[in-house]
């Protein structure tokens, strides 16, 4: 039978093995509690959605954690309004958060209908990020891609930014100002997409009520394009 020379030998092997397995755990565990960050990009801003489905959260705790701006679900057709919207964008106003309102483009809808709800609920205080349209049904015809586009060309003729969430391929039926945000895997083209939402299952360091299913966007460009245009980062 092989004996060991050194009798500490087999004992310091498995404590090192224990420890490297343990500092593993640690980190991989530590990685899971850490604020969701986008995959292969160094990007200049981090934010996320909020709405109803989330009860509170404390916005101080959200920007010392990495979060730079939000999105606020707004209004969907001309009878849906999310009831925390107005509350949001009320503690908003105390912190160094830029915020956006978005709206779901219904096809049961009217441009003008969309309009009118939209700013009888809103107001003109929209945010300082591009109003974010989000299409709430699969199609992708023509008819609902020129609804849609009449309905930013009517935002952008009050002087508002708008963004729409949609393939850039579909550009041809906007405005040359409108702008683009992907929600692909992959760190979209910055010449095609301002913005990216990078996922809809992600969680925030440190904010109860954010551990877990979080929709988060990144700003695609540098951290001057952003202050320039939002505001300052909060990180």
């Amino acid at each position: 039978m092989k004996r060991y020379h050194h009798k500490y030998t087999l004992p310091a092997i498995l404590t090192l093995l224990i420890l490297a397995i343990a500092f593993l755990l640690i980190g991989f565990f530590n990685f899971k509690r850490q604020t969701t960050l986008p995959p292969d990009s160094n990007s200049s801003a981090i934010g996320i959605q909020l709405n109803q489905d989330i009860d509170y959260v404390d916005l101080h705790k959200l920007q010392s954690n990495g979060i730079s701006f939000v999105y606020l679900k707004a209004t969907q057709g001309r009878s849906y309004f999310d009831e925390n919207y107005l509350s949001y964008r009320d503690q908003i106003l105390g912190t160094k958060l830029a915020f956006g309102s978005m709206i779901l483009y219904s096809n049961e809808s009217t441009p003008r209908e969309h309009y009118r709800y939209f700013f009888k609920q809103v107001g003109n205080n929209t945010g300082s990020l591009p109003i974010l349209l989000v299409p709430a049904v699969n199609s992708r015809s023509a008819k609902y891609l020129n609804s849609m586009s009449r309905f930013a060309t009517m935002l952008e003729k009050r002087h508002k930014e708008v963004i729409v969430e949609l393939d850039y391929g579909y550009h041809k039926y906007f405005n040359k100002q409108t702008k683009f945000i992907s929600s692909g895997n992959k760190m979209p083209n910055k010449l095609e997409y301002s913005f990216w939402r990078y996922t809809t299952n992600g969680r925030v360091k440190n904010v109860t009520g954010l551990e877990k299913d979080v929709t988060m966007y990144a700003y695609n460009g540098t951290v001057g394009q952003y202050k320039q245009k939002y505001g300052q980062l909060t990180q």
